[in-house]
């Protein structure tokens, strides 16, 4: 035969709070303190106290263009082509980063055809498989702002300074 405890059910009569602390907190949200940082200098202060009145500098994560495989390149061609943003002068192709919305060239895929690229960063396995297919890459590049630069190889492998 079990043996059950029989749970008082009036375990908090008699108690002016029931357990809830001050009246107040007994209702709605209780003593929460606000939501998120609300009161980190106030009543929160000892929680936030190492971030509060520091300046962070908000970071822009809009990147004009996108990035690319070489596989994805070699299959957008034709498309774009008859859209006019990629042409073709005698064996090569000219793929103008500006006009096809690129801004950075990956290696992984296979390179179909000679390609001249300009004005896209190329990492260093894209640049390998575009020179091996006979292509060229230009080292001049555009900014933003129109200005043409010329890309340093010291920097690193696509790196535009």
């Amino acid at each position: 035969m079990v043996v059950r405890k029989r749970r008082r059910a009036n375990k908090q009569l008699g108690e002016r709070t029931h357990g809830h602390g001050d009246t107040k907190n007994w209702r709605g949200s209780g003593n929460r303190g606000g939501v998120g940082r609300a009161g980190s200098h106030k009543h929160k202060f000892s929680k936030y106290w190492m971030t509060f009145g520091n300046k962070v500098r908000m970071h822009s994560f809009h990147i004009k263009g996108k990035s690319l495989n070489v596989g994805q390149v070699s299959q957008q061609i034709e498309k774009w082509m008859k859209q006019g943003k990629v042409t073709q002068e005698d064996d090569m192709i000219v793929i103008d980063g500006a006009k096809v919305g690129l801004s950075t060239l990956l290696g992984s895929g296979d390179v179909k055809g000679e390609w001249y690229v300009k004005n896209v960063r190329v990492t260093e396995k894209a640049r390998s498989k575009i020179e091996e297919a006979n292509g060229e890459i230009a080292d001049e590049y555009e900014t933003a702002g129109g200005e043409t630069k010329v890309r340093d190889p010291s920097a690193g492998a696509g790196d535009a300074e």
